[in-house]
């Protein structure tokens, strides 16, 4: 690699950093895509560089620090943006470990944590997902999620996405906020300031017209309705479908395996 490269490289990784994370279905990619209109920000929606624990792959880069930090400051060293980010979801793909390694390549970084209703997850992850490809077999034997069934899945992974909020709190008390997806949903702008607030940077109008504008994708190219589409805040509503009764017994029963934490949750107290 030569001198240019390696100066790009490194200053990439000189940047601020923020980093997105939860439970998936939480609302990960709707904060990436709102914090990512801000003119001084670019958020890459989902760049898990290569390493995805519900398919137990570990690239060779993530055997070392030096080795991942060189592979994920290739992949930032074009962006122009003076802050950057990255967006992946835990503990289905990162677990707490991934997401230190990953932040503490840089000089300064930022977690943002997102918490939704887990009732809420599970439905929507039912009925949107393909549960049996989900997992490979690697996977399913070294993930700590409960797989006796899919719903069972859901709530355990969203009970360790609680188990990896609480760690990076520990860790990095002064780095991570949370956010409640309702929350968000209900008093956006508030939220968008609070978090930007958060970051240490100005506010930008662009954020509350989030939609209007492309977003970056895992390499950094702008495209728009990515993974899902781009809709009005507005547009955003609580899942209401109605639980088939082939469903409802395995529903109650998944959710009753996390009612300390749904309580929890219920209070804004996790």
């Amino acid at each position: 690699m030569n001198w240019f490269n390696t100066n790009r490289i490194s200053k990439a990784l000189n940047k601020p950093m923020i980093f997105i994370t939860g439970s998936p279905r939480s609302g990960t990619s709707l904060v990436t895509k709102v914090l990512d209109s801000h003119k001084d920000i670019a958020l890459l929606m989902e760049n898990n560089f290569g390493n995805r624990r519900r398919h137990w792959s570990m690239p060779q880069e993530w055997s070392s620090s030096k080795l991942l930090s060189k592979k994920v400051g290739q992949v930032y060293k074009d962006i122009q943006e003076p802050i950057i980010g990255n967006k992946v979801c835990s503990p289905d793909v990162w677990w707490i470990e991934d997401i230190l390694m990953f932040c503490n390549m840089f000089k300064n970084f930022k977690i943002i944590f997102i918490i939704r209703d887990p009732r809420d997850v599970v439905l929507s992850r039912y009925f949107r997902e393909n549960y049996d490809e989900e997992f490979n077999e690697l996977g399913r034997r070294n993930i700590l999620l409960d797989f006796r069934s899919q719903l069972l899945t859901y709530t355990s992974s969203w009970r360790q996405s609680i188990e990896i909020y609480r760690r990076l709190r520990d860790a990095a008390p002064s780095k991570i906020i949370c956010v409640y997806y309702e929350n968000f949903i209900q008093n956006f702008e508030l939220e968008c300031q609070r978090l930007i607030d958060f970051i240490g940077i100005p506010f930008d109008k662009n954020m509350l017209e989030w939609d209007k504008y492309p977003h970056h994708d895992k390499l950094g190219n702008l495209k728009h309705n990515m993974k899902y589409n781009d809709i009005p805040i507005e547009s955003y509503q609580r899942i209401d479908k109605e639980i088939p009764d082939l469903l409802r017994k395995d529903f109650n029963e998944a959710i009753q395996s996390i009612q300390q934490e749904l309580h929890c949750w219920q209070l804004q107290n996790l």
